[in-house]
C-alpha cells in the first residue's frame, strides 16, 4: 500500500509555487528599503562604470560600444556567478525564495503613490514634488500639480510593470535567477536612461536588452488591464499609440490605461535641464490625486489576478511534469 504524503512533504512538492508565496509574503510585510536592497551596490557599480567609459566627445559608435561591453561584463558576470552559486545552496527553493525578494519592488513604490496622493491634496507642491523625485529619472521642480499626477501615473504603472509582473514572468521561465538578471536589466536601464543626453548612446544597448525581455511580459499586463470596462477603446488605442511610445511594451500598458481611465498621459518632460518631446498618450482627462488613488486600486486588483492565474499555471506544468 502506498503510504501518502504528509502535509509537509506535499507543500515541499510545490517548492517553486511556496518560494514565489513566501518572497511576496515577505515583499509585502518586509519591502527591502531602496538604499539597503544589495542592487543600490549594482547601481553605483553601474554609475561608475558609466563615468569611467562613457565620454561625450567620443564618436556615437563608440560610445554604442562602450555600453554594450559594460552591459555585457556586469550582466553576464554575475549570472555566471549566481548560476554556479546555484550549484551549492543546500536549499534550492530558499535560494528561489531569496532572489525573488530581493528582486521585487512594487509595494514601496506604492506607499509612496499614496504619500504623494496625501501631498498633492495638502496642495503642498514643493513636498510632493521632492517625493516624486525619489522615483523617477527626470527633473520635477517645474512640474504643476497636474505634473506630478501624471508623472505619479506614469510611474505606478511601470513600477507594477517591472516590479512585480516581468519578475514573476521571468521567474515562473526561470526561477529566481532568471527573476534577478530581469531586474538587473530594469536597474541598469534606469542608470543609463538613453533619454537624456549623456545616455543616448551609451545606453541604446541596455535599453534594446530591456525592450525583448520586458515584451511579453508588459504587453500581457497591458491586455490584462484592458480587460473588463471600456475594453475595445483600450484594445484600439494600443494598436493606434501603444508603438508611439516606445519598442518594448511600455507603450501599450500607457495606452491601455489612459484609454480605459480615460487620463491623459505622456507629453513633453525636462531631462537635465532640457525640454525632451514625449508622444501624448491615452485619453483627455487630467490627472489628479484621485486618479493615483484609483489607478493603484485597479493595478492591485489586476496584479492579483496576474497571481493568480501564474499559479494555477505553474501548478498544472507542475502536476504535468
Amino acid at each position: 500500500m502506498t503510504e501518502l504524503p504528509t502535509p509537509l512533504e506535499a507543500l515541499l512538492g510545490y517548492s517553486t509555487l511556496l518560494a514565489m508565496w513566501g518572497a511576496l509574503l515577505l515583499h509585502w510585510f518586509f519591502p527591502i528599503p531602496r538604499e539597503f536592497n544589495p542592487l543600490s551596490l549594482w547601481r553605483q557599480v553601474a554609475t561608475a562604470i558609466a563615468e569611467k567609459v562613457n565620454h561625450a566627445d567620443d564618436p556615437p559608435s563608440q560610445q554604442r560600444l562602450a555600453g554594450g561591453l559594460s552591459l555585457a561584463i556586469m550582466w553576464l558576470t554575475l549570472a555566471t556567478l549566481l548560476i554556479a552559486l546555484q550549484q551549492i545552496v543546500w536549499v534550492p527553493w530558499l535560494f528561489d525564495l531569496l532572489l525573488l525578494w530581493l528582486s521585487l519592488s512594487w509595494k514601496p513604490l506604492t506607499d509612496t503613490v499614496l504619500e504623494l496622493e496625501a501631498t498633492l491634496l495638502r496642495q503642498d507642491k514643493p513636498s510632493a514634488r521632492t517625493l516624486l523625485a525619489k522615483s523617477i529619472n527626470r527633473d520635477t521642480q517645474s512640474l504643476s500639480p497636474v505634473g506630478i499626477a501624471k508623472a505619479g501615473c506614469e510611474t505606478l504603472l511601470m513600477g507594477y510593470s517591472r516590479g512585480l509582473i516581468g519578475i514573476l514572468f521571468w521567474y515562473a521561465i526561470g526561477g529566481g535567477i532568471a527573476a534577478f538578471l530581469y531586474t538587473l536589466i530594469v536597474q541598469l536601464a534606469r542608470c543609463w536612461p538613453t533619454r537624456r543626453g549623456d545616455y543616448a548612446q551609451f545606453g541604446l544597448a541596455t535599453s534594446v536588452f530591456l525592450s525583448v525581455v520586458d515584451a511579453v511580459p508588459a504587453r500581457l499586463f497591458a491586455l490584462l488591464i484592458a480587460m473588463g470596462h471600456r475594453f475595445e477603446p483600450s484594445v484600439t488605442a494600443i494598436r493606434e499609440q501603444g508603438r508611439s511610445w516606445s519598442a518594448n511594451g511600455a507603450g501599450w500598458i500607457l495606452a491601455a490605461s489612459g484609454a480605459k481611465f480615460q487620463l491623459a498621459l505622456g507629453g513633453p518632460a525636462i531631462y537635465d535641464d532640457e525640454k525632451i518631446s514625449r508622444p501624448r498618450i491615452g485619453g483627455e482627462i487630467a490627472p489628479s490625486p484621485l486618479h493615483l488613488a484609483l489607478l493603484n486600486q485597479q493595478l492591485r486588483q489586476k496584479a492579483l489576478l496576474w497571481i493568480l492565474t501564474q499559479s494555477f499555471l505553474m501548478w498544472f506544468a507542475h502536476g504535468l511534469l
